[in-house]
């Protein structure tokens, strides 16, 4: 069947942009997201298998780090990985 007019992304995501605190107007502040989803390459086309962005961070004493990534309970229950069957879920683990 012809497939190209379906749209498979989610697109519900939402969110504000906001003026920065004033006591962090000067400050280095480091975004760090975790992209991609549950699932083999072929399952989560067109999306990425999971990934941090950036992929290599430094970060200086007195950097701000900025965690943003979202889950999920409503990821097909047959997606491979690991964790509980129907969810889509990052860690995070401080090593330092």
């Amino acid at each position: 069947t012809n497939q190209f007019g379906r749209v498979f992304q989610d697109r519900t995501h939402t969110f504000k942009v906001k003026q920065r605190p004033e006591e962090y107007r000067n400050q280095r502040i480091v975004n760090y997201n975790v992209r991609g989803r549950r699932g083999n390459i072929v399952q989560i086309y067109p999306s990425v298998e999971y990934d941090f962005v950036p992929t290599e961070l430094t970060v200086e004493r007195g950097t701000y780090l900025h965690f943003q990534w979202t889950g999920s309970d409503a990821n097909d229950k047959n997606a491979d990985g690991n964790g509980k069957a129907g969810t889509d879920r990052s860690n995070l683990v401080q090593i330092a």
